[in-house]
């Protein structure tokens, strides 16, 4: 009848749905010596857990955040030293425009033959631009014939 009545607890316990009156039955029956052979597994698991409630931690490992949190604040620092000196090195002060290095023309014959050749060249790329729209055109007189028959 015992045995009866503990297998329909491990099923509960199985289950998750035991309650802590019904699991301290269980771990009282299998703290004995005399278990069936095919509940030695539960013996094992009701042991452990009974030994490490009778565990406690009194010797907490010490964490060492000091330590964590210098190497840290040492590494930001040296991000930080690092990008300052690449920002101060390797700005590129010959790029920078002076009212020298414009490329003013003084002659003005010159400069209105500069101007010729540079509105030229945007006209040409422009049209290169406009001659795929010849498609488009005749897409659209193919379509105006469409909606006209209809």
């Amino acid at each position: 009848m015992e045995l009866d009545k503990i297998e329909r607890l491990l099923a509960k316990y199985d289950e998750g749905e035991t309650t802590l009156a019904e699991e301290s039955l269980l771990r009282d029956y299998f703290l004995r010596e005399d278990v069936p052979a095919h509940l030695t597994a539960y013996k094992l698991i009701f042991a452990f857990s009974a030994e490490q409630r009778n565990q406690s931690f009194r010797n907490e490992p010490q964490i060492k955040e000091s330590r964590k949190n210098n190497r840290f604040a040492w590494t930001s620092i040296a991000a930080i030293l690092i990008v300052a000196l690449g920002i101060l090195f390797f700005n590129d002060s010959s790029q920078r425009l002076n009212e020298n290095d414009l490329g003013t023309i003084s002659d003005e014959e010159l400069a209105l033959q500069k101007t010729k050749e540079t509105l030229n060249m945007v006209s040409q790329i422009m049209n290169e631009g406009t001659a795929d729209l010849v498609y488009l055109k005749e897409f659209n007189n193919t379509t105006n014939k469409i909606i006209q028959i209809d």
